[in-house]
């Protein structure tokens, strides 16, 4: 059985999510939680066995038992969850109410997180392609300066959204923490 870790501010963000008499919050959480179950069904029918399990507020942080995948299997995991999300929101997404919202959500959340971004699924899989071709340091590299210009691009119509409506700020801010996780 892994060990499950709660960051505090992923604590406070889902018990906040229940003041969203909407719904939408719980169905956000919806669509992160079945990504992050697609990534721990691909873990196991691998055979690779999960010590750890870190909850934060981007998601989880899933330790394997075994040190060591090969690149496909770090490419077919670290993909399992994008996959998950366009899955269901393929079967959705003609539903109305509560099933389009999960649809609408599971589809931002798999296009989000498979931007070629370092610490996001699209930049672990990324950089397990190009370790097939290059060198470890080369691949990383490479990498770190796709997720740079990604970043970039990303941060550019975050900071016109947050200007224009002066208030929304959640993608803004996103950019910053990833900036921050991969450059500071």
């Amino acid at each position: 059985m892994p060990k499950i870790k709660f960051s505090l501010l992923s604590l406070v963000l889902f018990i906040l999510s229940f003041a969203d008499k909407s719904g939408e919050s719980m169905l956000t959480l919806a669509a992160a939680a079945l990504h992050e179950i697609g990534h721990i069904i691909m873990l196991l029918l691998l055979g690779i066995g999960i010590k750890r399990i870190a909850v934060t507020p981007l998601g989880l942080e899933i330790d394997a038992k075994r040190g060591y995948r090969s690149f496909t299997e770090e490419i077919t995991v670290s993909l399992a969850g994008c996959a998950v999300n366009f899955i269901t929101f393929a079967l959705l997404c003609g539903r109305g109410g509560a099933a389009r919202l999960l649809a609408e959500s599971s589809l931002l959340l798999g296009i989000l997180n498979i931007m070629p971004v370092r610490c996001l699924d699209g930049g672990e899989a990324l950089l397990a392609g190009v370790s097939l071709v290059c060198l470890p340091d080369k691949a990383e590299k490479i990498c770190r300066a796709v997720s740079f210009v990604t970043l970039f691009l990303l941060w550019i119509p975050a900071a016109y959204i947050f200007l224009m409506s002066g208030y929304n700020y959640s993608l803004f801010m996103m950019c910053i923490w990833l900036f921050g996780k991969l450059f500071l």
